[in-house]
């Protein structure tokens, strides 16, 4: 029995962590922009070729953003982000928008210092803000390639692509947006896994191109590095020189933030496809200490302490990440699978139906609820009698047997189909056993009569009369 189906959840989130966080401002963390903002002198060159309209900045707009900057800046290499860091920081940058109405940098820092503590409805609602000022549009297209992000971090990665290509084509020097929309694209060589595939092959270029081009904007971008680092962990399989290829980029990203989350978090996928499960579960958890609302992350050290059968801490990565992302579909499945690990049968069933329900087309719910029925509820039947209780146990099977049967009819591997064949035959033997069992018990002759044991002396009648 395994926790889940050939490990398709742990690979799913795991090797596809690789399209977890991108930098989110200019080349800076994932969950921000670059720690020191500033007013750039000149506006950069749109991806045409054509300058944007000169933006005039004046010195009073400028020292007002540099007083706000200086405290984000500080508070941001202290690492010191709480609630209270966060609404400082942004309510700096909204009296900056207060007194100069048109300077789009400081609303878009509204949302990044938001955006610092996770507090991801008030980032959106600043950027989206910053997308309707009359200002510099190529600060709008800051905020459209970071609120980009915070789709992307919600699950919807439509939306999210949807902004970061917007974002990166007004300006194409957007670092953030184009290791977005690189990492997208490393999510689908990944769905195609066939380095062969002619698909899989354009993916890579132009996920290679959008990645050299974010370096040769910002040379220091730990996130482009560690996205790059990501794509060559693709088809390992087929080269394993690739992860040769990928542990040097990831080096390079070390070398600029040894902290950044999402970079360990690639260090985790590498060791795991080193098997090195011990120093892949240490990086997970590095990326988790780094960044506590890191899903992806979360969810890889979930996945992989089930295998060391660490149920608690398991059940613990999982319920967090489900706070960030409630239908995260992995996240409920792995949470069920911990429960169950922990004897919480009905808790396990409920997480099940309610991934279910988040993704009727998906496979992995059905088959754990074969599994939880075969292998635990059947053993459970406690009817005192015994032809009921044999009774109760079959058709727990037979529900079993169900759960197994409507996975087949779902999109998964031949592999992973043949286990779920497996187990129908398993439920199979078991009703048939059980069937034999029964009717041995119904047609069994009734035990002979047993005769009353007789009273002990004394019992039941008078005492004998004293002789005279």
């Amino acid at each position: 029995m395994r926790t889940q189906i050939s490990m398709i959840l742990f690979m799913a989130a795991a090797a596809c962590g690789g399209s977890q966080k991108t930098g989110g401002g200019e080349g800076g963390p994932h969950n921000g922009v670059a720690a020191a903002p500033t007013i750039a002198k000149e506006a950069p060159t749109v991806q045409n070729g054509t300058a944007p309209p000169k933006v005039e900045v004046s010195t009073d707009e400028r020292k007002d953003f540099q007083d706000a900057a200086q405290f984000f800046a500080t508070t941001d290499k202290a690492g010191k982000w709480d609630e209270s860091a966060c609404k400082s920081a942004a309510d700096k940058f909204q009296s900056v928008v207060s007194s100069h109405p048109k300077l789009v940098a400081a609303q878009v820092m509204v949302g990044t210092s938001y955006s610092r503590c996770g507090m991801w409805g008030d980032a959106e609602k600043a950027y989206e803000q910053a997308m309707r000022m009359p200002g510099d549009p190529l600060k709008s297209a800051q905020a459209e390639s970071n609120l980009g992000e915070i789709y992307f971090m919600q699950g919807k990665a439509d939306a999210a692509k949807d902004y970061w290509t917007k974002a990166s084509t007004a300006n194409g020097k957007l670092v953030g947006a184009q290791i977005g929309l690189a990492s997208l694209e490393i999510a689908e060589m990944h769905k195609i896994n066939n380095p062969k595939d002619a698909h899989w092959k354009e993916l890579e270029t132009d996920a290679k191109f959008k990645l050299s081009s974010a370096l040769g904007v910002e040379s220091d971008s730990v996130a482009a590095y560690t996205a790059y680092g990501k794509l060559y962990m693709e088809g390992w399989q087929q080269n394993k020189n690739r992860l040769d290829l990928a542990k040097l980029l990831l080096d390079e990203g070390k070398q600029r933030n040894e902290k950044y989350p999402d970079l360990q978090n690639a260090y985790g996928l590498y060791w795991m496809h080193r098997g090195s499960l011990n120093q892949a579960l240490a990086s997970f958890s590095a990326a988790v200490d780094a960044d506590p609302k890191f899903v992806e992350a979360r969810i890889n050290a979930g996945l992989l302490t089930l295998n060391f059968r660490k149920y608690d801490m398991a059940k613990e990565m999982f319920s967090k990440a489900l706070e960030v992302q409630p239908k995260n579909y992995t996240a409920i499945i792995g949470l069920g699978v911990a429960m169950r690990g922990l004897g919480d049968l009905d808790g396990a069933e409920k997480q099940y139906k309610l991934a279910e329900q988040v993704n009727p087309s998906a496979g992995a719910a059905y088959f754990n609820m074969g599994v939880l029925y075969k292998d635990f509820r059947a053993t459970k039947t406690n009817d005192p009698d015994p032809i009921k209780a044999l009774q109760a146990s079959q058709g727990v099977y037979r529900q079993a047997r169900e759960f197994f049967q409507q996975f087949m009819d779902k999109d998964s591997s031949a592999g992973d189909k043949q286990e779920a064949k497996n187990n129908i035959a398993d439920c199979d033997k078991v009703v048939k056993q059980l069937d034999s069992a029964i009717t041995s018990l119904k047609n069994a002759p009734p035990p002979p009569p047993t005769a009353p044991a007789p009273p002990p002396a004394g019992a039941g009648s008078a005492a004998p009369p004293a002789s005279k």
